[in-house]
């Protein structure tokens, strides 16, 4: 063996056994705290606020899947579901199914999760489909700003663990997991929470989740009666702590934004549709930009889909968003908005 060989494996030993007890401490802190509740099995991934009004985000898409196989080992029973990003959140489960089946006997679940792409959604309605879960009943909700979203690889967003198929994909994303929660920019707001028990939001990715939350496992529906208490009887208190963006005076048209590989997920969402024969409906719904869908988009999605069954709300809905009151902040409509929007789909 040479001197030049002997010297790098000199090297690589030493770095070795610098680095491997720094991973190891980092990996053992991270199997005990598992901050992110994506190790272990948990009976509540949202308690409540009141109690525990510090709380790490936790990754939607899991607690949807999570949840769902719990209640079922339950014995309840599902047949309704609701799809889309956390603006679909604010849909009340129980009050559409009663639209979507005036028998009042559909089981409605929200499946939803955060920043949800076409492509997520595609792979959520496909895996209830693997399962042979009846979709009698199903409400898309869209927006064209979220349309136009990619990202299905960060903390908040990537799919879920149940909707993985190999070995690859899950280690990925355990490793999405452990990178977040070793890394300066997590550890900035870690430890002044541990310290003084507050939330901070000092790195640049916000870690705790800023809305107190009360969660409905039996539908997987979320609630926040807090903030609509106080924008009941203070809105310019509650907007003067949480400001909203200026609404702009006209409505703009966003570009084409559904590509090929969108377009192939939203085909695969109207077969499975088209096998359970589910009863369905798409809203397109409004955002605080004005920001309308593309017509070349709409024109592709009523040719995927029965026309019937596409909503487009986005223009001629956009006006109502100027009224702070129906929003909780610039991307998330309040109930009661969402009320308005189903019941014109569903022509009440």
């Amino acid at each position: 063996m040479s001197a030049v060989t002997r010297s790098i494996l000199l090297f690589m030993l030493k770095a070795v056994a610098v680095v491997l007890p720094v991973v190891a401490v980092a990996v053992a802190w991270y199997v005990n705290a598992d901050p992110f509740k994506v190790l272990g099995h948990y009976d509540c991934y949202l308690p409540d606020p009141v109690k525990y009004p510090v709380r790490v985000g936790i990754n939607k898409g899991l607690i949807t899947v999570t949840n769902f196989h719990d209640r079922l080992a339950e014995g309840r029973n599902y047949d309704a579901f609701i799809f889309g990003s956390s603006v679909s959140c604010y849909y009340d489960a129980r009050t559409w199914a009663s639209l979507a089946d005036t028998t009042g006997l559909a089981g409605a679940y929200h499946f939803d999760s955060s920043g949800e792409t076409l492509t997520a959604m595609a792979d959520k309605v496909r895996y209830l489909h693997s399962i042979d879960q009846p979709i009698r009943y199903a409400l898309v909700v869209l927006d064209p700003i979220i349309m136009a979203g990619d990202n299905t690889s960060g903390p908040a967003v990537v799919n879920p663990p149940q909707l993985h198929k190999s070995l690859c994909e899950r280690i990925k994303y355990h490793y999405t997991f452990f990178r977040a929660a070793t890394n300066a920019d997590f550890f900035k707001s870690w430890i002044p929470y541990l310290l003084t028990g507050k939330a901070y939001a000092n790195g640049r990715n916000l870690l705790f989740e800023p809305q107190p939350i009360v969660y409905d496992p039996a539908v997987n529906q979320e609630a926040i009666p807090q903030w609509d208490s106080v924008i009941s009887v203070d809105p310019q208190a509650f907007y003067a702590e949480y400001p909203l963006i200026p609404s702009p005076d006209t409505v703009t048209v966003s570009p084409a934004v559904i590509t090929p590989v969108k377009a192939e997920a939203l085909r695969s969402i109207a077969e499975v549709f088209a096998a359970h024969g589910t009863d369905y409906k798409i809203i397109i719904g409004p955002n605080r930009n004005k920001v309308a869908l593309n017509p070349a988009d709409l024109q592709l999605m009523r040719q995927i889909f029965v026309p019937e069954c596409v909503y487009d709300f986005s223009a001629d809905m956009a006006y109502e968003l100027e009224c702070d009151t129906m929003l909780y902040d610039n991307t998330h409509y309040r109930p009661a908005y969402a009320l308005r929007l189903m019941l014109r789909a569903y022509g009440k």
